[in-house]
């Protein structure tokens, strides 16, 4: 009973660790795009929170992929990184030549 309870939580960290990045910058696509709609056509300020949790999903997607490929997967993803984070947030930084 505790192998196999082992080995589902092994398969879930697995699984997060691969399909994680991918996950979270869909996801976090998808709310921002819908807040930045319900904002635009029926002007409910609810929205501007949507679309503020899918931007900072969006970002943890691009984080999570530079944490394991050591580059950022989009350009603005590497500027928000890079100029606006600490230093110590962006696991790019050591491979980074500026």
């Amino acid at each position: 009973m505790i192998l196999v309870d082992l080995a589902i939580v092994a398969l879930a960290f697995l699984f997060a660790w691969v399909l994680g990045g991918l996950l979270l910058r869909l996801g976090g696509l998808t709310l921002a795009l819908a807040g930045a709609v319900v904002v635009s056509l029926t002007g409910n300020p609810n929205g501007i929170l949507v679309f503020a949790v899918g931007s900072a999903l969006w970002l943890a997607g691009h984080w999570h992929y530079a944490l394991r490929h050591l580059e950022y997967k989009s350009p603005p993803a590497d500027f928000l990184f890079c100029r606006c984070a600490p230093g110590w947030l962006d696991p790019a930084r050591d491979r980074r030549t500026i």
